[in-house]
């Protein structure tokens, strides 16, 4: 057996445990058989297991069966480790071992229902957590907290919020629940149902800094960017150790093309986390924004050296290179992020944007392909392979695309000012007239997007005259 060594002195133990612990050690050690009160024995086995050690803790579990083997107390603690090794069958037996002696045992339905939640049951699951909440007496936070969980897994949210508030009745400092409840408005989509209850949170506890982080995250989420910075401010005025509002501030700052403020606020969650790969990936966003190609590489290398399948540094490598000109760099980079997250339809728009210019045509329309297979809604993927099969004299395929895209974008503007401007450019001008009209009569008012997308329209007298009638309407 590992003995423990002098730094687990200051692991916040009781130094009677430790006692415990070395006397323990010493009778495996000579192979002897000392008496230990169970009490005793459990503490032994936490210590074990809170550091780690998983065969230690087994020892001290299976001397507890030994010794009080008609305690559940012990067979408890097996069915503990065999979670912890993922043995569900050697779980669910220990646990039907504990059953016999003590049918009434919180944990070991708590623990059971938890097995059952991890195994896809999750019918079993809330079975068992409430037979644990009858016995849960003064934890029963802690049963709400675990049918929470299972009713998330479950994707049944609101049965989920019903938990979690329950949770945040009995403790209002649970800062896990907060999260949780937002991730279930965030995944029923009603985002204006989580401002409402992150708000009347904060009245009851206007101190909570979680709540106004999570308010701020609301806001992001409906592009109230001005709202989303002045409930990151009050999180952050009642603690500014919370890396994660530094941090989601600076991405409020990068949506609003505000990169000084953002990187400001990104140094902030690195001084607080300075071996977190994200947040230095997020320095290298900002330096990029601001055109500091060359630092923001170096910041993109520095997330990978500690995390090398963080997609977002290759992507953000990729992107730079591209940037400077460097297609094969920008290329490998870029395909490095598409294989780690192959599920981004915004990696491979731009490995396809990269492989266009590299005039690599073919491996850019397999990857324009991709994008539009990950999202068929799209439609920058979806304009830019249409004006990729122009380019290569395929005009049915083309219009084919177009098409598709018509049920998918029929009340967007945008996309029919981008379909003209290439029709435009590849001289379908009739074709380009309609799509035109369908776009000044959904918003006149982006029209000048349109020039953006196709200058040489500036030129065009029926464009000029088809504009004017517009306007005038």
């Amino acid at each position: 057996m590992e003995m423990f060594n002098d730094d687990d002195l200051t692991n916040g133990f009781d130094p009677e445990i430790l006692l415990s612990v070395e006397r323990f050690e010493e009778m495996v050690k000579k192979r002897e058989h000392y008496y230990f009160e169970a009490d005793e024995l459990e503490e032994i086995f936490e210590f074990y297991y809170q550091q780690g050690q998983l065969d230690q803790a087994a020892q001290v579990a299976d001397f507890g069966v030994l010794q009080n083997p008609y305690s559940a107390a012990f067979f408890i603690k097996q069915a503990q480790l065999d979670l912890s090794r993922g043995q569900f069958d050697a779980a669910f037996n220990h646990l039907n071992q504990a059953e016999i002696f003590e049918p009434t045992s919180f944990e070991l339905y708590l623990m059971r229902g938890n097995i059952y939640d991890l195994t896809g049951n999750p019918k079993e699951a809330v079975k068992n957590l409430k037979i644990a909440e009858g016995f849960a007496e003064d934890q029963v936070d802690i049963v709400y907290s675990a049918l929470a969980s299972v009713f998330i897994n479950w994707k049944k949210y609101n049965s989920a919020i019903y938990y979690l508030q329950l949770v945040l009745n009995l403790n209002p400092e649970a800062e896990e629940a907060l999260y949780d409840i937002s991730y279930c408005y965030f995944q029923l989509e009603d985002v204006e149902g989580g401002i409402s209850f992150f708000q009347a949170q904060i009245d009851k506890n206007p101190y909570s800094d979680i709540a106004w982080y999570n308010l701020a995250i609301c806001f992001n989420r409906l592009e109230l960017y001005e709202k989303a910075l002045e409930a990151f401010d009050y999180a952050l005025l009642i603690n500014d150790k919370n890396s994660l509002a530094w941090f989601n501030k600076a991405n409020t700052w990068i949506n609003l093309d505000a990169f000084s403020e953002a990187l400001n606020c990104m140094y902030k969650s690195m001084d607080l986390e300075p071996g977190n790969a994200v947040v230095l990936c997020g320095i290298g966003v900002c330096l990029e924004k601001m055109e500091r190609i060359d630092d923001a590489l170096g910041w993109y290398n520095r997330a990978l050296e500690i995390d090398p399948l963080l997609s977002d540094a290759w992507y953000g490598l990729g992107v730079c290179y591209e940037l400077l000109g460097n297609y094969p760099d920008s290329i490998s980079n870029l395909r490095k992020a598409v294989e780690l997250s192959p599920e981004s339809e915004e990696y491979w728009f731009s490995l396809a944007e990269a492989l266009e210019r590299d005039e690599q045509t073919e491996q850019a329309l397999d990857a324009y392909q991709h994008a539009l297979a990950v999202d068929l809604a799209y439609f920058e993927a979806r304009i830019q392979l249409m004006n990729l099969y122009f380019r290569l004299g395929r005009a049915d395929a083309a219009f084919q695309l177009f098409s598709e895209g018509q049920g998918l974008h029929a009340e967007e503007a945008d996309f029919y000012y981008r379909a003209a401007a290439v029709l435009l450019r590849h001289n379908f001008e009739q074709e380009a007239l309609v799509q035109l009209q369908e776009a000044l009569i959904l918003d006149f008012d982006l029209h000048l997007d349109f020039f953006i997308y196709a200058p040489q329209a500036l030129e065009n007298e029926k464009i000029l005259n088809m504009l004017d009638q517009y306007r005038n309407q």
